[in-house]
């Protein structure tokens, strides 16, 4: 907030309080404060929907009606600058429900002096930025601005509920890069994200107003037609998307020409819900891969009988076998203590162990778990083998760690997954202070009130919770306080281009502050460089995993890990000071 203005509105019925408030925010120069008074109930309500002011000072007593009242009248009615409550005296009951209501803090009159005022005021804006960041980096691509998985989805189930209404088709386009691997490989990824961010305008500046363009992630976008005529009419836009992208891109001083591979799936005749169309327009443009490249297709019911539906069917008819057949296995990633260089939790990753394929990495398998309700035995697999596992290495000797399980959105939703929680844990003998369980933001945010009283079950237990991929879900503040968190995972996506990324690493220090502000821990995923650790060592980064202190490992080198002090820090000690890590020696050490 350098050499800026902050518009404070002071609501109270006596006049002397907005003079001596006045008084304190005269000293300060950066920011410069500009107050102004109201002391009515309803004034103050008509000035707030007004969303003039930056921060709003309410106090407690407003005649008739309360603080309390004017805050949740004044969020109702679309308040987005933070508000503080002022009372007269000490009352952790009234904080409380202030802080509840929606309030960013609450100060006590009589104790308020200039630094503590300025601070609440500036620290509570800073709160509410970083909070309207994250909210917009869940719902948009932060590389090209497009709506990301997430809002596409939430967007093509709108489109579809309004077609249905009116009686009008929607034409989903699966659109993919050919051969986008070699430009990243031969450029590098700031060369393959430039062309990226070149194709995402292309196709934003091809299209209505009442259509949508998303990035899913990679090379990979999606195109939502609203209201199309026919099925010529999805034809046009397509053959016009295959020339506007396959216009030569200037990279680095060099002319790349990108084609593009398209299918299309049109509602309501092949596909009456999102996930049936998201599957037949997928489908489409690898039948478009398939026949040569930079054209597309649009999805017919042959195609069930292709090649990938195939080995689709194929892979859930093995997977539904795969736990009775004892093909999964744990790996465990270590998370170290930034102030004492030592481990303190295990996360454990879990793997397939396909009979032909090989090792299979969760991104392929769970989503289908997850349909297929396979999810909930093999989370229960997941749960117990991490305990028994834990108590086996406390008994041989090796530190006392926590093992961190990630749970799925169907596990925490059974009625009965604490009680479940709990024979597990009785049954592998495992005290529940080494157990950790980690949810995604937006399996708390998409739930009622039972998901509250779930968590509270689990923490009288005395598990640890935390939030994993924090930042890339909903990311509401106002809820997040609401629920018994011990620690925030900050995504790797907003850690690997720090400290270059002027972006990311604001995020990032937010997200620290922000949490530590909540009285919780902050873990740092997908840690990779020594800048990276650095950085987040500065920032008061409570715990970090990544490849710079080691992979996913198997059970036995874990033992082998600590027998051999597991990433022993180099440099100046444990009492507060900085380490240097070894690369090449961890590299080394994790190479054979």
């Amino acid at each position: 907030m350098e050499n800026s203005q902050v518009r404070v509105l002071l609501v109270n019925q006596r006049e002397e309080d907005c003079i001596s408030t006045k008084k304190l925010l005269e000293d300060a120069r950066d920011p410069k404060f500009v107050l102004e008074w109201v002391s009515g109930y309803e004034a103050a309500l008509e000035t707030i929907r007004r969303n003039a002011h930056d921060v709003y000072l309410l106090d407690y007593k407003l005649g008739e009606r309360s603080g309390l009242d004017l805050i949740r009248e004044a969020i109702y009615n679309g308040c987005t600058a933070p508000l503080i409550m002022l009372t007269e005296e000490p009352d952790h009951g009234i904080d409380t429900e202030a802080i509840k209501a929606g309030a960013a803090d609450s100060l006590v009159k009589e104790q308020i002096n200039s630094n503590l005022l300025e601070r609440s005021i500036c620290y509570a804006i800073e709160r509410k930025r970083a909070e309207e960041r994250m909210a917009y980096l869940a719902q948009y691509d932060s590389l090209t601005g497009l709506a990301n998985r997430s809002l596409f989805k939430e967007l093509l189930s709108l489109a579809l509920a309004r077609a249905e209404r009116n009686g009008k088709h929607v034409a989903l386009m699966f659109l993919d890069l050919d051969r986008f691997k070699v430009i990243n490989d031969s450029l590098g990824h700031d060369g393959g994200d430039q062309v990226l961010k070149v194709i995402a305008e292309r196709l934003r500046s091809r299209m209505r107003k009442s259509d949508t363009v998303a990035r899913l992630g990679g090379d990979e976008f999606t195109v939502i037609l609203e209201d199309i005529g026919t099925v010529q009419d999805a034809s046009n836009v397509a053959q016009e998307l295959l020339q506007i992208v396959a216009q030569p891109v200037m990279v680095q001083d060099q002319e790349l020409f990108v084609t593009p591979s398209i299918g299309i799936a049109i509602y309501p005749q092949y596909g009456k819900d999102p996930e049936t169309l998201i599957k037949n327009a997928d489908m489409a443009m690898y039948r478009a891969k398939r026949q040569g490249r930079n054209a597309y297709r649009f999805y017919t019911t042959t195609m069930e009988s292709n090649g990938k539906a195939s080995q689709h069917l194929a892979m859930e008819t093995r997977l539904r076998h795969a736990l009775d057949r004892e093909e999964f296995l744990l790996h465990y990633q270590p998370l170290i203590d930034m102030k004492s260089g030592r481990v303190i939790s295990l996360e454990a990753l879990l793997r397939w162990c396909h009979p032909e394929r090989g090792i299979i990495l969760p991104d392929e398998f769970i989503p289908m778990a997850e349909e297929n309700g396979m999810i909930v035995p093999i989370g229960e697999w997941v749960l117990s083998t991490a305990c028994r596992q834990n108590k086996e290495w406390q008994e041989s000797g090796l530190p006392l760690t926590s093992v961190s399980v990630n749970l799925s959105a169907r596990q925490f939703r059974q009625k009965l997954f604490v009680g479940k929680v709990a024979s597990i844990l009785a049954e592998s003998r495992l005290d529940p202070q080494f157990l950790e369980l980690e949810l995604t933001e937006s399996l708390l945010f998409e739930s009622n009130g039972a998901s509250t009283n779930r968590l509270k079950e689990l923490k009288a237990l005395g598990i640890k919770i935390s939030i994993d991929d924090f930042g890339t879900g909903y990311s509401s503040l106002s809820y997040l306080k609401c629920f018994p968190i011990d620690t925030l995972k900050i995504d790797r996506s907003f850690v690997g281009d720090i400290p270059s990324n002027e972006g990311d690493s604001a995020i990032a220090s937010g997200m620290i502050a922000l949490a530590h502000g909540l009285h919780m821990k902050v873990t740092a995923e997908g840690v990779e460089t020594q800048a990276q650790w650095d950085f987040l060592h500065e920032r008061g980064c409570d715990a970090i995993q990544g490849f710079l202190m080691s992979p996913a490992v198997a059970p036995e080198e874990v033992t082998s890990g600590f027998q051999n002090r597991w990433l022993e820090p180099v440099g100046t000690g444990a009492e507060g000071g900085s380490f240097s890590w070894n690369l090449s020696s961890l590299a080394k050490r994790w190479t054979g």
